[in-house]
């Protein structure tokens, strides 16, 4: 119990001074240049806050059962997105983040939609769509509002859309970023 309450005291104290050192005088987040400092974790806080890496991504999962666009919006309090997928080794790796937290393959919102051009899809974080592991006959777009993606969908554990308004648990993504040094 001491070596956990030790490893959890210096990966709280090891954040806090990286959180310190990039913060300026006036507390803004950037240097003179103007350019926008880069966020440092150690691995310790990261694996302390249920944050699980994968390539250049890292993926939580959260039970809650949000609409697409408060699951978004929760991302967004994290630093993070609804995860996007480029391919098939990440959706994988997200499956395996999904059934970690729920013990279960739940079906489970990540970032895609069309809701701005029906069969235009895009990721809400920008990254370009071009993986999709589609259950067959989708996207289906039933009724003219399916506009939003869920992931492990029947039996399948595929893509499908569904209304936007629907209540799923989700995965955030918050991307790894380069140190400037």
């Amino acid at each position: 119990m001491k070596l956990l309450t030790v490893s959890v005291l210096l990966c709280a104290m090891i954040a806090l001074t990286t959180a310190a050192n990039e913060v300026g005088k006036d507390g803004s987040e950037s240097n003179p240049q103007g350019e926008h400092l880069v966020e440092k974790r150690s691995t310790c806080f990261r694996d302390f806050w249920g944050w699980t890496k994968y390539g250049n991504q890292y993926f939580q999962f959260f039970p809650n059962q949000l609409t697409w666009a408060q699951a978004q919006r929760h991302c967004q309090a994290l630093n993070a997105n609804l995860a996007s997928v480029r391919n098939l080794g990440e959706y994988q790796a997200i499956q395996r983040v999904i059934l970690n937290g729920a013990r279960n393959n739940v079906p489970t919102w990540i970032g895609g939609s069309d809701a701005q051009e029906e069969g235009y899809w895009f990721w809400i974080d920008g990254t370009r769509f071009t993986y999709a592991n589609w259950c067959q006959g989708e996207p289906n777009n039933v009724g003219g509002r399916e506009n939003c993606l869920h992931m492990n969908w029947t039996g399948n554990l595929c893509m499908n859309d569904i209304p936007c308004n629907a209540r799923y648990p989700f995965v955030c993504a918050r991307k790894v970023r380069r140190s400037l040094e």
